[in-house]
Order: structure tokens, then sequence, then C-alpha cells
């Protein structure tokens, strides 16, 4: 998430979804993996469409912020 505002909206929009996502993610099956990847787009797509608008960032900051991460 680009901010911290973007990540507590994402984690109240999953506490929402929570049982959905608790039920998927119990279940261990690729069908059940794909839902919950599904959800979880889904709650992120929500969050950056409502949440504070951001400017978009160079694909090389964005890179280095992924390796920094891996």
């Amino acid at each position: 998430m680009p901010s911290r505002v973007h990540a507590q909206m994402l984690v109240n929009q999953l506490e929402k979804a929570e049982s959905v996502v608790k039920d998927l993610f119990m279940e261990a099956t690729d069908d059940g993996i794909e839902a919950l990847e599904a959800v979880l787009a889904a709650c992120c797509k929500e969050v950056l469409a409502r949440g504070p608008k951001v400017r978009p960032e160079p694909a090389e900051a964005a890179e280095e912020r992924a390796a920094d991460s891996a």
C-alpha cells in the first residue's frame, strides 16, 4: 500500500471480509487459493480507488522498492 492510511483502510476492508477470508484460507485447494487471491485483490483495488489519491511513482522507484522488500 502506498501509505499508512491505505494500509489501515485495507485492514478495515479485510476485517469486513473476515469470515470469507478465514474460510478460504483454511481451504488449501487451488480453487480456494485462487478465490482468496481474488478477495485480496478486490480489497486492494477498492482501497486504492476510495483512498487518498497518490502520485504514480516512476517505474525505477517501484522496482527498487520491490527489490528492497524481497
